[in-house]
This record gives C-alpha cells, sequence and structure tokens, in this order.
C-alpha cells in the first residue's frame, strides 16, 4: 500500500509543479531596462528618510524615484489606521505628494507592503492594483483617483527599513 501511494504522489508531482509555477515570469535580459513613460525614473534612487507623523511627512516629487529608509511600526503615526497595518517588527513610513491636477495617480513600490492614500482625512479606495511591468523590480502598483492638492502617502507593513517608491500621474 506504501508503494502505490508513492508512486501516486511521484505521478502527481510534476502536475503540482506545472500548475504552481504556470504563470512564471518572461526571460528577462535585463531588469528595469525598459521602464514605461512616467515611471522612467524608477532607479533614480533619491534618498529619503520618512516622517513619523502626517506633519513631518518627507515630501515627494512626482516621477521621482526614491530609496526611503523606513521607521519601525511602533514610531510611525499614522493619520488613518492602515488595513494592514504589520506586526510589531514591521517598518512603516509617512510621505506627502502634491497632485497638481485631478486624475489617476499609480503608487509603485519596490516591495508587497501596504499602500495607503490618504484625502481628507480617510484612506482612498484604490482604483486597481497589481504588480509592476514585466521585467522590473516594480513589486505592487496601486491606483488611485485624487483631487488636487497634498496628500499622504502611508506605507504600512514592510519586511525591512527600505523600500523603493515613486508616485506619478498617469497619461
Amino acid at each position: 500500500m506504501r508503494l502505490i501511494l508513492a508512486a501516486m504522489a511521484l505521478a502527481a508531482a510534476p502536475a503540482a509543479w506545472a500548475q504552481e509555477h504556470d504563470h512564471a515570469a518572461p526571460a528577462c535580459t535585463a531588469m528595469d531596462a525598459a521602464l514605461p513613460p512616467g515611471i522612467a525614473d524608477w532607479n533614480g534612487g533619491a534618498m529619503l528618510a520618512t516622517g513619523a507623523a502626517a506633519d513631518s511627512a518627507a515630501s515627494v516629487q512626482l516621477d521621482k524615484g526614491y530609496a526611503a529608509t523606513l521607521k519601525q511600526k511602533a514610531h510611525v503615526a499614522f493619520a488613518v489606521e492602515p488595513e494592514k497595518p504589520g506586526g510589531s517588527v514591521s517598518y512603516s513610513g509617512l510621505f506627502a505628494f502634491d497632485a497638481p491636477e485631478a486624475g489617476n495617480y499609480v503608487i509603485a513600490l519596490g516591495t508587497a507592503a501596504w499602500i495607503d492614500v490618504v484625502e481628507d482625512g480617510k484612506a482612498l479606495e484604490p482604483l486597481s492594483f497589481g504588480h509592476g511591468p514585466a521585467c522590473t523590480t516594480i513589486r505592487k502598483m496601486v491606483v488611485y483617483g485624487l483631487k488636487p492638492g497634498r496628500h499622504l502617502l502611508q506605507i504600512a507593513g514592510n519586511g525591512g527599513p527600505s523600500a523603493k517608491l515613486l508616485v506619478a500621474k498617469q497619461p
């Protein structure tokens, strides 16, 4: 009986492996080589340290890539509690940016951390979210419909003390 079960498990292994890996990433000759307009400065790497509260949030310029330093969650006072704040040893950050006009804005992040954009004291529902373009180091992209003005970007639940980020208006 054990022999039959072992044979069945071996026979099923290739099918299980194929199902888990059928969404294989395309073969990339170079990462971040062909970034779309609006996120072309993804690897700009300007250094940016997070603020600890909304009134001290670090300013982010649109279309500029940042290497952001985050703080441990306990040292960040969120304006609105994130839906997924992360555990006590996670890292978070607060950043501010200006939307010069109404429209759709994308937040690109190099990690799987939680992203919120706060407008008028409320966390907005994203219009869409997904992974970054193929062959890029962009892990997550979240799109928000924003009014003109200053907005707070909250990053929560990051596994480490840094994250690449970029904010851009969609064409």
